[in-house]
């Protein structure tokens, strides 16, 4: 049975308790555009958390707080329990805004699509095309042929998705993924870590000390350790200490992880999520037969003909932002080792209740950026993509990679940051592909004034040639 089914479990109550039935895949730094089945007789695009402009800023007055919460709990509620007619969706700050910086720091559009797929696939445990218009590219037959004989037989537009990493998944507590999406602070003596400023830079100076995921995942991409731990914990041995262990093996697979959090602020017991992390190698995939763990070789292997060069950084990357799409939750809350050896989470219940968290998503994408609409906490993409950003520069001076002469980073992010705060999803969508092509960047598949078929694009996207394997 798949490790993420306790979770599946526990939120089925939740929903339940609204009457809403049992969880599919959400949506949420979030996924900003998704798109209607074609038989539901709706708009083929559509804001994946709809509450209306009137929600989408912090100057609320009166009973707005609670309504516009209610609101943006009960769209997200209905994505969870598959009462809407939303097929699938992707976040354009994962997505289009990471695949065009790539493009513009140097990368190719192969390298920097394999970067996209794997940071998009992070959220959902998968990645599969749409194109401009909100059609699937590929029909769920001919995606369902590819994963059966990935890396083998299968057809050379395949390249185009990713296998299933249901591992990574946003709603995986038991393997570890939940925690690349929504992890604590660390701390070294079970006391609340020092406070600390927004926005910051979790990766530098005294901030690192605290964590331990995206620095594990950091030497991970880039090469300083061979694999990826649960919530970043290697043996305490010689590791977790405040200081930065490389070389450290991860913490026992038998120690646990918990992580509970309340879905309302008011905090009521039964409605409690107990989420509870398995640690040691984190998961990318597992079956009833077979688990793949985040460790080169093995990841190599699942996911071949793609490079896992290019694929771990997505996983980074997309961590990198959720610590700061979901720092008003994360920063006040911490994790800490027991006397068992076992590890345990103080989620500062207020901040990080899902009413708040459904409708600070739809603060993000679709949201004017700036001090008028936004308070300074609650404006999150300008310094995530910055973040971003700048490990992009990092990785292409580690992969020999240079960016264009004429990129100018503060131009490139207010180019993004305008495009990304447009309300309606067609326009917002058509904006970024508008963007991709004047910065003379190749757009995704289907979409731009070319939309460029998958056969097509992969040419254009100078893809390599791959020698098929052995069917698995």
């Amino acid at each position: 049975m798949f490790s993420g089914i306790r979770f599946s479990l526990a939120l089925g109550a939740v929903l339940a308790a609204f009457g809403a039935g049992s969880p599919a895949p959400a949506k949420a730094f979030g996924v900003d555009v998704c798109y209607n089945s074609p038989t539901s007789g709706e708009a083929p695009i559509r804001n994946c958390i709809g509450v209306e402009e009137i929600c989408r800023t912090s100057n609320l007055q009166g009973k707005q707080p609670v309504t516009c919460r209610i609101a943006a709990t009960a769209d997200s509620l209905s994505g969870l329990s598959g009462g809407n007619a939303i097929i699938g969706g992707r976040s354009l700050v994962h997505s289009d805004s990471t695949y065009l910086m790539a493009q513009l720091l140097g990368f190719t559009p192969w390298q920097a699509y394999q970067v996209m797929i794997y940071d998009e696939a992070t959220d959902q445990s998968d990645y599969f095309p749409f194109d401009q218009n909100g059609a699937q590219m590929m029909s769920d037959t001919e995606i369902a042929d590819c994963r059966a004989n990935w890396g083998a037989t299968m057809p050379r537009r395949c390249l185009v998705i990713t296998p299933v990493m249901n591992g990574l998944y946003k709603f995986n507590d038991a393997a570890g993924g939940m925690l690349l999406h929504l992890h604590a602070r660390y701390s070294t003596n079970g006391a609340p870590p020092p406070a600390i400023g927004y926005p910051a830079n979790y990766l530098m100076g005294p901030n690192a000390a605290f964590e331990p995921l995206l620095n594990n995942l950091q030497d991970w991409v880039f090469e300083q350790r061979p694999d990826a731990c649960v919530a970043g914990m290697v043996l305490p041995a010689r590791g977790n200490s405040g200081n930065r262990n490389r070389f450290v093996a991860c913490e026992e697979a038998g120690r646990v992880l918990d992580s509970p959090a309340s879905f309302f602020a008011a905090g009521v017991s039964r409605l409690q999520i107990p989420f509870q992390s398995n640690l040691g190698q984190l998961v990318v995939n597992e079956t009833e037969t077979s688990t793949v763990v985040a460790e080169d070789q093995a990841f190599s292997a699942y996911i071949y003909p793609h490079d896992t060069r290019f694929a771990k950084p997505g996983i980074f990357f997309h961590s990198l932002a959720d610590r700061y799409s979901h720092h008003l939750c994360t920063d006040v809350s911490y994790f800490f080792r027991l006397n068992s050896g076992n590890y345990d989470s103080n989620y500062a219940q207020v901040p990080c209740a899902q009413g708040s968290h459904f409708l600070w998503h739809a603060w993000e994408q679709g949201t004017a950026q700036d001090t008028h609409n936004l308070a300074p906490q609650y404006q999150t993409m300008r310094p995530a993509l910055e973040a971003v950003y700048d490990q992009l520069v990092a990785y292409g001076r580690l992969r020999g990679i240079a960016p264009r002469p004429a990129v100018n980073k503060q131009q490139v992010l207010t180019d993004l940051v305008n495009v990304l705060e447009i309300y309606d999803p067609k326009m917002r969508l058509d904006a970024m592909v508008a963007l991709t092509e004047r910065y003379q960047a190749l757009p995704l598949p289907g979409h731009g004034s070319s939309a460029l078929s998958i056969e097509s694009w992969l040419v254009q996207a100078r893809v390599p040639v791959f020698q098929p394997r052995r069917p698995r």
